[in-house]
C-alpha cells in the first residue's frame, strides 16, 4: 500500500491516542494579577515554605513575586524597577543564606541589579561594581565552595563578569578566577547561555558557556566555540570543551544537561541558530558523542530556551523548547523522542518559561510568556500558567537544605536507584538564557511503587543514602540532620466528588502533628469541594513531610481510542482499535465487551466505560476504508521446457508475485513474461484501484519582470490548507547551481510541517517536494538558512491574491508586513497540489505454467485417444477411450496463453471439436484424462 496518506493520519491521531497522558490546562487565572514577561522567567519557592512560586520580570522591568499559598492560591508582592532598561539575563538564590531567596539581573549596558530579600515583600536593590557589559545569561553557584553563592553573567560583547559573595551575602567582583581568554586569540565575546552542572558527577562545580556570535560566519572563530570550565576540584577551572566533545562551533544559544537514558550520567541538548537541535550522550563522564542523528529532535529554529523535564512522570526526561518556534519531545528512554503538538494553545509560539510544581500535586507546571524578539513583552499576550493535568504514574520530589553547604543546596546532586536504572537531577540557579526553574528534583517513577535507594551528593561533599522510601510525597532532607517523615494521604472510598453524592474523607498517616492547606491541624478531613489538599506532617525531628491529593468533582473519564492500522486505509485490512483503560468496555453495534477490538468495514466507532460518576462514550472514532478491486482474471499457460511464458492478467494496477502472500511484486503490468522455465511453475496476479490523489495547479504561473534573486531567507508565500494536501511540485527560477532547504512551517506555533533539501539547477525549474500538509493554517512556504538566489518578485509586480490552489487551498499573501504583505510573490510558482492518496490491492489469483513438449505427433495415448485430422481446417476428430464419458480439452497458443477450452462428451468413443474460430496457426492441446495429462500439437490451416 502506498503510505502518502499515513503520515498526515498518524499527525491527527497522535494528540488524542499514543500521548492520551500528557495534557496542560490554561490556569492563569489563578495568578494575582496580568503580567506580560520578555525573556526571564522564574518558578522557585522563594520563602522556602516548600511552595514553587512565581518570580515575575514584568514589562521585562519590575520584580514581582507571586507567592503560593498552601491552598494554590497566589499572592502577589511588588519589589519594583530592577532597571529603567529591559533585563536580557537573570538568576535567583538564597545568596545570603537568610532563607528568602535573592535576584540578580542586567541588560544592555545598564549595570549588574542585586536586589536582596530578607522577607516576604521587603528587599533593598543594590548595583553591583565592575565593567558595564552587553549582559545575557545569569547563573548563579558556590564556585569557591565556601558555602557563600557566588554570580556568573554572560557578556556578549567581551569576556564575561564574576562576582564572589562574602559570608554576609555582599557580591564583590572577581577577575582572576576564570581565565576566560580563547587560542587563537579573540575579544571573548558570543557568552549567551550558560549553566553550573557538575558535569562528570566527580562532585565539584563546573561551568558550560553556550556561545553565539552574530555575524560571525566562520566556524574556525572562537567567538562561536562553546566552553567547558572543568573544575580541577580545589575550585580551579580550565576550559576543556573540545577534551571533552562539547566544543560545539555552531552558533548556540542554550545547553541542558539531564539523564535521558537513566544510565546515571548527564547528557546534552542544545540549541543552535543555524543548525538543527543536537543531542549528545555522555559516556562513562569521560567524553560526549553527537547522537543527534535520529533521535527525533533534528528541527532548526529560533531557540531561546531549551529545558530536560520528565513532565508526565514516566521515568524519562523530555524536553521543551521556546523562542520563535515551539517544541515538545516526549522522551522515550532510549535516545529518541518524539515530538508533540498542541500541548499548549496559546495563538503563539511559547517565546520563554520556567518549570515547577505550581499546585503541588508532584506534576511539573509551565509558566510561560509570549513576548517577541529577544526580551520585548506584548501587552495583547500576557503571562500564561499551564498546570499539568498529571496521569496515574507515581513521582518523588526531594527538597534540599544545606547547613554545611549554602542553604540552597545549589550544585547538589540526587540520585534515586532502582529498576528502571539511576535517575540523577541537579539543583541549579539560573540556566538556560534568562530562566530559572525550581531547586525541587522531581522524579518520574512510571508504575513503580517504591525506591530502594536515594542518595544525595551535597556541594559540601558529603553523602547521605535513603533507603526503601515511598512515592507519591514531597520531602525535605536537611543536611547532615534529617529527612522528612513518611506523609501518606489514603481516602475512604474513592478520592471523587459527585454531583449530589457524599463528602470524601480524607485521612493522613500517624505523625507528631499536622497542618492541612485548608487549615485544618486533625489527621482526617472531610472535603465537600473539589481541589488539591495537601497535608504537612511534623514529627519533631527537624524536617517535615508532606502529601497532596486531588479531589476532583464529577471527573471527566471520558475514555480515549487510539488506533493500529489505517483510518483511511482500504477495506479488509485489520484495523485495531484500543480504549484507555477502564473497569470496564462496551463498543458500540454490540462489537465486543474487551479493551481492543479489530474491526475491518468503513464506519463510526465508539466504546463507552463506567466512570465514578456515570458512564463515559469516547469520541467517535471514523474508519473511511476504500475499496479494493476483485482478484484480476487471468488464465493458465504451457510452454516447452527452458522456454518464456507469457502471462496476461485482466484489470488495472497488476501486479505480479512468486508468492502467494506477502512478498515483494516482481513485475507491474498486465503482461508478464517469465524467465526461462524447466518445470511447472505458479505465479499470483493482483489488481489495484487508487483513491484521491486529485491534481491542481494553483499559485502565480510565473515569474514578472519586476523582482530580484532573493539573497535572503527573511520572507516567504503564506498559504492555507482548506484539506489535507500534498504539495507535489513548484517552479522556481534560480540565479545559480545548488542545493535549497525547503520547507512548510506552521505561523501559528513556528513547527516545521515538512522539510527537504534539494538540488536546483539554474534557470527555470521544476522542483519535486512532495510535502504532506495537515488541513489547517497560516503556513509558510519558505526558502531556510543562507542565501537562496531564488526569483521573486516584487513592487510594481502586481500579484493578484489570493492564488486558489484547487479547492485544497489558498496562497493568501507574502509574510512581508503592512500593506505590502500583498504586493510581493516569493519564489514558488504554478504550485502542484493533490488530496492526499491512496492505492488499494486486492486478493491474488493464481496463474499456473505448465510445461510440456513443443511437438508430438498425433496418436494414441495410454487411453486409447487419437486426434485427426492433423493439420486441421477447424474441425478436429478425437477417439475417446472404452470408458470414458467426459474428458476436458485446454487449447493454447504459441506463447503459451490458453485461448479455448471446453468439456468433451463421448458420442461412441468419439468426440468432434469446432476450432474454425481460430486462427491458422500452432497450436497446443492439453488433453484431461481419467489416466492424467496428453498433450499434443495441432496446426490448423
Amino acid at each position: 500500500m502506498r503510505k502518502q496518506y499515513v503520515l498526515l493520519c498518524l499527525m491527527s491521531l497522535s494528540a488524542s491516542s499514543a500521548w492520551a497522558q500528557l495534557s496542560f490546562t490554561n490556569a492563569s487565572a489563578r495568578k494575582s494579577a496580568i503580567t506580560a514577561s520578555g525573556g526571564c522567567m522564574g518558578v522557585v519557592d522563594m520563602n522556602g515554605d516548600g511552595l514553587d512560586d512565581l518570580a515575575i520580570l514584568h514589562n521585562s522591568r519590575v520584580l514581582h513575586v507571586d507567592y503560593q499559598n498552601p491552598d494554590g492560591s497566589f499572592t502577589m508582592h511588588d519589589y519594583g524597577s530592577m532597571s529603567n532598561a529591559a533585563q536580557w539575563g537573570w538568576a535567583i538564590a538564597d545568596i545570603d543564606n537568610d532563607g528568602h531567596k535573592d535576584v540578580v539581573s542586567g541588560g544592555n549596558y545598564d549595570g549588574t541589579h542585586y536586589m536582596r530579600i530578607s522577607g516576604i515583600g521587603t528587599g533593598v536593590l543594590n548595583q553591583l561594581t565592575g565593567p558595564s557589559i552587553y549582559q545575557q545569561a545569569m547563573s548563579i553557584g558556590d564556585i569557591n565552595n565556601d558555602r557563600a553563592l557566588d554570580v556568573f553573567a554572560c557578556n556578549d560583547v567581551g569576556p564575561n563578569n564574576v562576582w564572589l559573595a562574602d559570608v554576609n551575602g555582599d557580591l564583590n567582583l572577581n577577575t582572576t578566577h576564570f581565565n576566560w581568554a580563547t587560542n587563537p586569540s579573540s575579544d571573548m565575546s558570543g557568552n549567551y547561555g550558560s549553566c553550573f552542572t557538575d558535569f562528570d558527577s566527580d562532585g565539584d562545580l563546573d561551568l558550560y558557556i553556550a556561545k553565539c556570535r552574530q555575524g560571525v560566519n566562520n566556524s574556525s572563530d572562537p567567538r562561536r566555540w562553546n566552553r567547558l570550565f572543568v573544575n580541577d576540584g580545589s575550585n580551579a577551572f580550565a576550559d576543556q570543551a573540545a577534551a571533552y566533545g562539547l566544543e560545539i562551533r555552531n552558533q548556540t544559544w542554550t545547553a541542558d544537561f539531564g539523564d535521558y537514558d537513566n544510565d546515571g550520567d548527564l547528557d546534552m541538548v542544545a540549541t543552535n541558530h543555524d543548525a538543527t537541535i543536537q543531542l549528545f550522550e555522555n559516556v562513562d563522564n569521560t567524553t560526549f558523542v553527537d547522537v543527534t542523528a535520529g533521535c527525533g529532535m533534528e528541527y532548526t529554529g529560533f531557540f531561546l530556551q531549551s529545558k530536560f523535564v520528565d513532565f508526565d512522570n514516566d521515568g524519562f526526561l523530555d524536553v521543551l523548547i521556546a523562542g520563535g518556534v515551539e517544541y515538545f519531545f516526549k522522551g522515550n528512554g532510549d535516545g529518541t523522542f518524539t515530538p508533540i503538538s498542541g500541548l499548549f494553545p496559546a495563538g503563539r509560539a511559547m517565546h520563554s518559561f520556567a518549570t515547577g510544581d505550581l499546585n503541588n500535586d508532584g506534576f511539573t507546571d509551565v509558566f510561560a510568556n509570549y513576548g517577541t524578539g529577544y526580551v520585548t513583552t506584548d501587552a495583547n499576550q500576557p503571562d500564561r500558567l499551564w498546570l499539568n493535568d498529571g496521569n496515574d504514574n507515581h513521582w518523588l520530589t526531594v527538597r534540599l537544605q544545606g547547613t554545611i553547604s549554602n542553604r540552597d543546596a545549589v550544585g547538589a546532586q540526587v540520585r534515586i536507584t532502582g529498576p528502571w536504572g539511576t535517575q540523577v537531577r541537579e539543583v541549579k540557579a539560573g540556566e538556560s538564557y534568562g530562566m530559572v526553574t525550581t531547586f525541587a528534583c522531581s522524579f518520574g517513577l512510571g508504575e513503580h511503587s517504591t525506591i530502594p535507594t536515594l542518595t544525595v551528593r551535597w556541594p559540601s561533599g558529603l553523602e547521605e543514602t535513603f533507603e526503601d522510601l515511598n512515592v507519591d510525597q514531597a520531602i525535605t532532607i536537611v543536611e547532615n540532620t534529617c529527612i522528612s517523615p513518611v506523609a501518606s494521604i489514603s481516602p475512604v472510598g474513592a478520592p471523587v466528588l459527585c454531583t449530589g453524592g457524599a463528602p470524601v474523607v480524607l485521612s493522613v498517616n500517624e505523625a507528631g502533628s499536622f497542618l492541612w492547606n485548608t487549615g485544618a491541624t486533625t489527621q482526617e478531613i472531610t472535603v465537600e469541594q473539589p481541589g488539591v489538599y495537601s497535608v504537612v506532617i511534623d514529627d519533631g525531628s527537624g524536617c517535615t513531610g508532606s502529601a497532596s491529593i486531588n479531589v476532583p468533582l464529577d471527573p471527566d473519564e471520558t475514555p480515549t481510542v487510539s488506533v493500529i492500522g489505517d483510518v483511511h486505509g482500504c477495506e479488509g485490512n485489520p484495523v485495531e482499535l484500543t480504549s484507555s483503560e477502564a473497569d470496564g468496555y462496551t463498543w458500540s453495534d454490540g462489537l465486543g465487551a474487551t479493551r481492543t477490538i479489530e474491526v475491518t468495514t468503513s464506519g463510526t466507532y465508539t466504546v463507552s466505560v463506567p466512570g465514578a460518576c456515570g458512564t463515559f462514550i469516547s469520541a467517535p472514532v471514523v474508519l473511511d476504508l476504500f475499496a479494493a478491486p476483485d482478484a484480476p482474471l487471468a488464465d493458465d499457460v504451457m510452454t516447452g521446457v527452458n522456454s518464456s511464458a507469457e502471462l496476461y492478467a485482466e484489470g488495472d494496477g497488476i501486479q505480479w508475485y512468486d508468492v502467494a502472500v506477502g512478498g515483494t511484486a516482481i513485475a507491474t503490468g498486465n503482461t508478464f513474461v517469465t524467465p526461462e522455465l524447466s518445470s511447472d511453475a505458479t505465479y499470483w496476479a493482483s489488481a489495484s484501484m487508487t483513491h484521491g490523489g486529485d491534481v491542481a495547479y494553483g499559485g502565480r504561473p510565473n515569474k514578472s519582470n519586476s523582482g530580484v534573486y532573493q539573497t535572503n531567507t527573511d520572507y516567504y508565500q503564506v498559504f492555507t490548507a482548506y484539506e489535507d494536501m500534498v504539495i507535489r511540485s513548484v517552479k522556481v527560477y534560480a540565479n545559480s547551481t545548488g542545493e535549497r532547504t525547503i520547507a512548510v512551517i506552521d505561523r501559528n506555533t513556528g513547527a516545521t510541517i515538512a522539510m527537504g533539501t534539494f538540488e536546483i539547477p539554474t534557470g527555470e525549474q521544476r522542483v519535486e517536494l512532495n510535502f504532506s500538509v495537515p488541513a489547517g493554517g497560516p503556513y509558510g512556504l519558505r526558502c531556510v538558512g543562507g542565501s537562496p538566489g531564488l526569483w521573486r518578485d516584487g513592487l510594481g509586480s502586481n500579484p493578484a491574491y489570493p492564488y486558489a490552489l484547487g479547492t485544497l487551498g489558498s496562497m493568501t499573501s507574502s509574510s512581508v508586513t503592512g500593506a505590502n504583505a500583498t504586493a510581493y510573490y516569493y519564489f514558488f510558482y504554478d504550485l502542484e497540489v493533490a488530496s492526499p492518496s491512496i492505492t488499494c490491492e486486492g486478493s491474488r489469483t493464481e496463474v499456473n505454467v505448465n510445461i510440456g513438449p513443443t511437438t508430438i505427433a498425433d496418436g494414441v495415448g495410454t487411453q486409447g485417444h487419437r486426434l485427426w485430422p492433423n493439420p486441421s481446417h477447424g474441425t478436429v476428430n478425437i477417439a475417446m477411450g472404452e470408458d470414458e464419458v467426459a474428458l476436458e480439452l485446454d487449447v493454447f497458443d504459441v506463447s503459451g496463453r490458453q485461448v479455448y477450452t471446453t468439456s468433451l462428451k463421448s458420442d461412441h468413443g468419439l468426440a468432434v471439436v469446432d476450432l474454425s474460430h481460430l486462427a491458422a496457426g500452432d497450436y497446443t492441446l492439453a488433453l484431461q484424462h481419467t489416466g492424467g495429462r496428453r498433450v499434443t500439437r495441432l496446426v490448423l490451416q
